[in-house]
């Protein structure tokens, strides 16, 4: 497969997830996301990843003040990007009005089992209840209704999932052969850190 196709399967999977672009006043956009440092190794991976293809400064730690913290204060790695022809592109497609949307045409392109991968590491995890896988949990709360009703139909699609929505507005998979599905067909692209 091209590299040009991988970077922008990688791309999806990180907008779908904590990957974000921020455009100030009349300024080219850039693009960023942000790891807990418990997920450093996961921030590199991504990194290494993507800085082929954008101008990426490397993980930097960032301590941010948070009161409603226990400790006060809660700790990052952020990666960010100069400008680049392709993130105004990109953004013009997920931000046509300064504001994300999901871009079903982009996803129906380049939503497969690696963006899939790369969006169950940022915003997604495996509840195990009793020593049994009980639901896949992807966080879709900042999406709107319908963006996730579209998802659920995208996602049954391309790969055959069954998801279903809760009442936080996340994308479910209860079934235990489609958990099983699932995490077989983004174990391949996990970083080192999730494995």
């Amino acid at each position: 497969m091209d590299q040009q196709f991988n970077f922008y399967t990688r791309i999806c999977g990180k907008l779908l997830g904590d990957g974000c672009m921020t455009k100030q006043g009349n300024r080219k956009p850039r693009f960023q996301f942000m790891h807990r440092t418990e997920d450093f190794g996961s921030a590199q991976y991504c990194y290494e990843r993507l800085q082929e293809f954008l101008p990426l400064s490397p993980p930097t730690y960032s301590k941010v003040v948070d009161t409603r913290l226990i400790k006060q204060y809660s700790e990052r790695y952020i990666v960010q990007s100069r400008t680049h022809l392709t993130i105004t592109n990109l953004y013009a497609t997920w931000y046509p009005q300064r504001k994300k949307v999901i871009p079903f045409d982009f996803l129906k392109s380049y939503l497969n089992e690696e963006a899939l991968s790369w969006w169950y590491q940022d915003d997604g995890h495996v509840k195990i209840v009793n020593g049994t896988m009980n639901k896949i949990i992807l966080s879709t709360d900042s999406f709107t209704a319908l963006e996730n009703e579209q998802l659920i139909q995208l996602l049954f699609k391309k790969f055959k999932l069954r998801f279903s929505v809760d009442g936080q507005n996340r994308l479910i998979l209860y079934n235990q052969f489609q958990i099983i599905y699932f995490l077989k067909l983004v174990s391949p692209w996990l970083s080192p850190a999730m494995k």
